[in-house]
């Protein structure tokens, strides 16, 4: 498990440095002199459609650089185990938006994925467990986090169900494997049959992890995100 954790680490050290705009932070200090204690990976996603730009506070203590913007992810830090409060600001603001505490335990990795209206603020906190991907294979899930789509079915090239027959608000799929390549993705409603986005040649590559993340309102409303298809790279294999 330790040596599959630093493989992980340095990897996603290198993802954030070719992908992410924020600086590597770790939230745990930094005291070369003594044993590191126990630590999670943790990742936060930001999937609130009307939800303004945010600061992220472990405890006092704030953990984001930049501000954290609509479909935009803080990227994979350790956090020391055991039951953490975390707290959601507008961007240089003193108003809190949500308070939650949550749970990590030592050698795991987590996404909290910020979800459905600023209103009505939510976080779904997932454990991110996926098998080693390969040179001709990735590893993929789904995230629904569209507040007003309902039910949605996800095909890829037009039939395949790989997440299932339907997933409803706030679910995360575990992750699946498929092989590399080009795929076309529709997101279809359960209730109408009609499709609701969709995008073209989507590339995954082998050697990757990715959560595939249905987003936005279907219905904008105040100049809330609109219903969109976002593809994140959580993990390279290198």
């Amino acid at each position: 498990m330790k040596s599959h954790l630093i493989k992980f680490s340095k990897s996603i050290a290198v993802l954030m440095l070719l992908t992410s705009s924020f600086l590597w932070f770790g939230c745990l200090p930094d005291h070369n002199d003594r044993p590191l204690p126990d630590a999670a990976f943790v990742s936060i996603y930001h999937g609130s459609p009307d939800a303004p730009d945010l600061d992220i506070y472990t405890e006092a203590r704030k953990i984001t650089q930049s501000p954290l913007r609509f479909g935009e992810s803080f990227p994979y830090s350790q956090f020391f185990t055991g039951k953490r409060l975390l707290r959601f600001t507008p961007y240089l603001a003193v108003n809190t938006l949500l308070e939650s505490e949550f749970t990590f335990e030592k050698d795991k990795v987590y996404t909290l994925f910020l979800a459905n209206t600023v209103s009505d603020l939510e976080v779904v906190q997932v454990e991110d467990k996926w098998s080693d991907p390969d040179a001709d294979h990735a590893q993929i899930r789904l995230a629904h986090l569209s507040p007003d789509s309902g039910e949605i079915e996800v095909l890829l090239n037009g039939n395949l169900k790989l997440f299932g027959e339907y997933q409803g608000f706030r679910e995360i799929s575990e992750f699946k494997k498929i092989e590399k390549g080009k795929y076309n993705v529709e997101v279809k409603s359960r209730v109408t049959g009609e499709v609701l986005v969709s995008s073209s040649e989507i590339d995954l590559r082998g050697n990757r992890v990715y959560s595939l993340v249905i987003r936005g309102h279907e219905t904008p409303i105040n100049g809330s995100k609109p219903l969109s298809i976002q593809l994140i790279t959580n993990y390279i294999k290198f």
